[in-house]
């Protein structure tokens, strides 16, 4: 497989800046400033495009990303009236994005999270396309309706992007393990330096604090509540301490619910001075004013924060899913969802400007193994191996 000046055609979800589509965002770039490709992008379930999508897309000299209307591929397993609607629903569907697709004479769809996924393996040889493949990324899930069997069982291949999400493939599907490969994601942004005593006066945040913070979705599988509690008690003993959590209340009505529930907790813990809650606001002005960085979650496959946080030289706090492991060199910051052992990592962090800067240095270090360039040389080698 060769994809240099080839058509690609990138599938996601949603054009709002989430872990998946930095992927995509950092595919794109990559596949059309180092290998002359014609990018394009297809939206599956929304085209509202949040504003951090498209400074991205506009940084690649890219503007549209194409939505043709409701996603439904559903077939399930009984015979009702709602199911024949669903089928007949789901057969036009099929046509019409296999009519617009086909337009663009991809040589490769590639989907990011299982919904694009299921599109892909079941419209690619429709299309025209040579090449597509069934890619899990982190939290993702199976609805197990006919209509994904059958994709299932036509996809030629499955990326995941940790050795969980392959887990959850077979948990749920019996696919020959010769179908299967695991390939954690790269670095998708470009590190920025900015400068930290402007920012910290922009957010009204000391410039004797140590600011501690976690870069993620406003969900119920992101641990905020359990950070914020630990930070409480640490505020109690420590006053050169600020909590910064920055995430995108608008992608949905659960982030922005979670969003203002935390705004309360916030308020009743009296700590409004201490925590910045944020939104809408640039990744790379957070990343640089981070002096201990944290992610603490239920699920995870390769997080994109982690890799972030390790280019910024930043050290991690992390919960111990196998991706972050395969990530950090230091184990020992690695902590089940508990919150003495978050407590103790935290503590341990502020008291020692030396071993901060230590473990920072090691994250920076071992950024390098997840270059684009080293992940499309192990991507290509993947569908090489299977000719």
């Amino acid at each position: 497989m060769d994809l240099r000046n080839k058509n690609i055609v990138l599938i996601i979800k949603a054009p709002v800046l989430g872990g998946a589509e930095r992927q995509a965002i950092g595919f794109a770039k990559f596949a059309k400033q180092e290998l002359n490709c014609n990018v394009s992008f297809i939206a599956t379930h929304s085209g509202e495009m949040s504003t951090e999508f498209k400074n991205f897309l506009n940084e690649i000299e890219l503007d549209e990303v194409s939505y043709y209307g409701k996603f439904i591929l559903k077939i399930d397993n009984q015979f009702s009236i709602k199911n024949l609607k669903d089928i007949l629903k789901t057969v036009r569907y099929l046509i019409k994005m296999i009519y617009h697709v086909r337009k663009k004479k991809p040589y490769m769809l590639v989907p990011f999270l299982n919904p694009p996924s299921k599109l892909a393996v079941l419209i690619y040889k429709f299309t025209g396309a040579k090449y597509t493949f069934w890619h899990q990324l982190g939290l993702d899930f199976f609805t197990k309706d006919l209509l994904e069997k059958y994709a299932i069982r036509k996809t030629p291949l499955f990326i995941a992007n940790a050795y969980n999400g392959l887990d959850l493939i077979t948990n749920d599907y019996n696919v020959p393990p010769s179908k299967l490969f695991c390939l954690p994601q790269y670095i998708s942004i470009d590190k920025q330096v900015l400068n930290k005593i402007t920012l910290k006066n922009e957010f009204q945040i000391d410039q004797k604090d140590l600011v501690i913070g976690m870069i993620s979705h406003y969900r119920k599988e992101k641990l905020h509540q359990l950070l914020l509690e630990v930070f409480n008690k640490l505020s109690t003993k420590y006053n050169n301490i600020h909590l910064v959590l920055l995430g995108d209340k608008k992608s949905g009505l659960e982030t922005e619910f979670n969003f203002n529930l935390l705004k309360d907790q916030i308020k009743t813990l009296n700590v409004n001075s201490k925590v910045s809650l944020l939104s809408d606001v640039p990744v790379e002005k957070v990343l640089n004013m981070l002096d201990i960085a944290v992610l603490v979650s239920t699920l995870e496959g390769t997080p994109n924060v982690v890799l972030e946080y390790m280019l910024y030289g930043v050290p991690v706090v992390s919960t111990n899913h196998s991706g972050c492991e395969k990530l950090l060199k230091d184990k020992e910051m690695l902590i089940t969802n508990n919150s003495i052992e978050l407590y103790n990592k935290l503590e341990y962090l502020i008291n020692n400007s030396a071993e901060r800067e230590r473990v920072g240095l090691n994250n920076k270090i071992k950024i390098n193994e997840y270059s684009k360039e080293n992940y499309f040389k192990k991507f290509t080698a993947i569908f090489n191996s299977l000719s």
